[in-house]
């Protein structure tokens, strides 16, 4: 009885150290959250960039917040930088399509957001280049 108490208490820690790093979503720093979603299945793909680098995902149809890379707080801080002069906090651009993608501004809730994916609507090229930033910085990390 001794042993299998034992098997089963060392499968629980062996299992649980594996699982995926899984966080709470609670920073109180402005966040840059972005992503895409739609198409066939609707799922939806969440990044969160927060000031101290940290990049986590949620899948919409998983639910759980994992970190799944950071950068360093110069490159945040470079990139947040960028957020300021995009003009995103003033802009106003909702034009999804079947498959979709977006930017938010975070901090004590929503600040701004922008969602493109209609092929009649041209996204601005500011938004565009800081999406594909911040896609292509997830993608080297």
């Amino acid at each position: 009885m001794k042993n299998l108490f034992f098997v089963f208490v060392l499968f629980v820690v062996i299992t649980s150290s594996c699982a995926s790093q899984k966080v709470l979503n609670q920073y109180a720093g402005t966040q840059i959250v972005f992503g895409n979603g739609g198409g066939f299945t609707g799922q939806v793909n969440e990044y969160t960039l927060s000031t101290d680098g940290t990049i986590t995902l949620v899948k919409s149809l998983e639910g759980d917040t994992v970190v799944i890379s950071t950068v360093s707080r110069k490159t945040a801080g470079k990139i947040f930088s960028l957020l300021s002069d995009s003009g995103l906090d003033t802009l106003d651009f909702k034009h999804p399509g079947n498959r979709y993608y977006f930017i938010k501004e975070r901090e004590n809730g929503i600040k701004n957001e922008v969602i493109w994916g209609n092929p009649d609507y041209t996204v601005p090229a500011q938004i565009e280049n800081l999406y594909t930033l911040l896609i292509t910085n997830i993608n080297n990390n």
